[in-house]
């Protein structure tokens, strides 16, 4: 799928750039020696090579690792369904470490990218922070705040990273969490996931209703 696609491109962009400390990698393999520690440290591999002193073209990085969505994703109908379904004036907003152009070209391809108010993600972060770090959520509920309420309570996060959804749990978020393969790369297990309000498996959908009915409430 993408994500095992954006990791393969990751480790071929190590791989393939010469000059610095990318002579040191020649295989794919090496490359996922090196990539291991430097994402756990940095939670961001683009972020993470630069603080580590690998020298690169970001965008250049950017539109390599991102490349070929269009390959995996799909437009969503029923994705769009449950996102109409929500009351009107619950607003919608991505929060994610990639760019906010990769963010755009897949809310596009699912065919929802109207319905979301707005897109946060790495150029909005600045490349300085990123999920989970708490700085990365406060800016973000800062952006709340100056557009409108950004009350924790009436926040519902969803999230297919463990380590991220459990920040916004203790922020006070409601919080949902997608199951993916990154559960099994952070090294989490399912029992841990009883801690959140709701749990779905693999997409949102209009299930999630009889998990979390209080997220059509007209008056949330």
């Amino acid at each position: 799928g993408y994500e095992a696609n954006l990791h393969a491109n990751i480790f071929r962009f190590m791989v393939q750039t010469k000059g610095g400390k990318f002579d040191a990698i020649s295989t794919v393999d090496e490359a996922k020696l090196v990539w291991k520690p430097i994402f756990a440290k940095y939670n961001q591999t683009k972020r993470g090579l630069l603080g580590e002193g690998y020298v690169f073209d970001g965008k250049e990085y950017d539109t390599f690792v991102r490349q070929g969505p269009a390959n995996y994703i799909r437009k969503d109908p029923e994705l769009r369904v449950f996102l109409e379904s929500l009351p009107q004036h619950q607003r919608k907003i991505i929060f994610t470490n990639a760019p906010e152009s990769s963010a755009n070209e897949i809310l596009n391809l699912l065919g929802v990218s109207d319905l979301f108010e707005a897109v946060l993600g790495s150029d909005f972060l600045e490349n300085k922070v990123c999920k989970p770090e708490k700085e990365a959520f406060d800016k973000v509920l800062e952006y709340l705040h100056r557009s409108g309420n950004s009350s924790p309570e009436r926040i519902c996060y969803f999230e297919d990273s463990f380590k991220n959804l459990v920040v916004g749990k203790e922020l006070g978020f409601k919080t949902v969490f997608v199951n993916s393969p990154t559960l099994k790369n952070e090294g989490r297990t399912q029992q841990e996931l009883d801690q959140f309000d709701a749990v779905v498996d693999t997409k949102v959908g209009m299930e999630l209703k009889t998990q979390l009915p209080e997220l059509w409430s007209t008056t949330s």
